[in-house]
């Protein structure tokens, strides 16, 4: 089955959900989108409400589905009869919040990815905010099932190995990432795809919030790792690509999904206790 994918790579602004929906609702409703029911519009990293919240993350997260900033996402998803992915921080319990990924169709919620690796370094401050999620997710789509990830956990190689493990034919990314790490992603990318023979899809943020600028890039690459799409550096930008939910033509060429002894993994989970 054939299906697009189109990068959003938009500028959100910081602790204002309603422009941001505004934006994300434009973009769903534009004729190339709304004209073709295969598409999915992925957006970046908390794009609902911007990365840099600060502490207004407390009073912005919400319980997803059911929480007011989802039901205008799945408003906008049924108006335009579009699919899309966007980042928005998720309330949980009273005081844990997660930073997640949400899917949503004209027929509604379809799921959600939360991060699993929380940044605490660098120019990063989310563990002051986030819980770091216990699950690895794959959602059931129309297109089939699609991994998600978000910004740090791609530097994580065994998220993606999940996905495709699990039974994903592609991998989504959202991201947040300033320019000073861009040297990684653009190295990870093409690797992920090939190491893993499985579709790739990353969205990043662009613009500057307080004093992170964000470098945008945003890719795609197909399960033989060739790049498909690229978007603009630094600012905002729009691209669609179309990707194949059928990857099993790429696995007798990079068998590598195959070849690893399973071994392999529970020696990895006895090693990891000892760290």
């Amino acid at each position: 089955m054939k299906y697009n994918i189109a990068a959003a790579q938009i500028q959100s602004h910081q602790a204002d959900p309603d422009f941001n929906l505004k934006k994300i609702a434009s973009i769903c409703q534009k004729k190339e989108v709304a004209t073709d029911p295969n598409t999915i519009v992925v957006f970046p990293e908390l794009a609902v409400t911007g990365y840099l919240m600060h502490d207004d993350v407390f009073n912005l997260a919400e319980e997803i589905p059911t929480g007011p900033l989802s039901q205008k996402i799945a408003k906008i998803a049924k108006t335009s009869n579009c699919y899309l992915i966007v980042g928005i921080p998720e309330k949980s319990v009273p005081g844990v919040l997660y930073n997640t990924a949400a899917f949503f169709g004209p027929e509604g919620f379809l799921g959600k990815g939360r991060k699993i690796f929380i940044p605490n370094h660098s120019v990063f401050n989310e563990r002051r905010y986030f819980r770091s999620a216990t699950t690895i997710d794959v959602v059931e789509s129309p297109f089939g099932k699609i991994g998600l990830q978000i910004c740090y956990d791609l530097f994580s190689p065994e998220i993606t190995r999940a996905h495709a493990l699990l039974g994903a034919h592609t991998s989504i990314c959202i991201s947040a990432s300033p320019g000073v790490r861009r040297q990684y992603f653009e190295s990870f990318l093409p690797t992920r795809a090939m190491e893993n023979t499985i579709n790739v899809v990353y969205v990043n943020q662009s613009g500057i919030q307080d004093d992170l600028i964000f470098w945008g890039g945003s890719e795609i690459r197909n399960a033989t790792g060739k790049q498909i799409l690229k978007l603009k550096y630094d600012e905002p930008d729009f691209g669609i690509a179309q990707l194949d939910t059928d990857i099993r033509t790429s696995r007798p060429f990079v068998p590598t999904l195959r070849d690893v002894p399973p071994w392999i993994y529970s020696k990895l989970g006895d090693e990891s206790q000892e760290l």
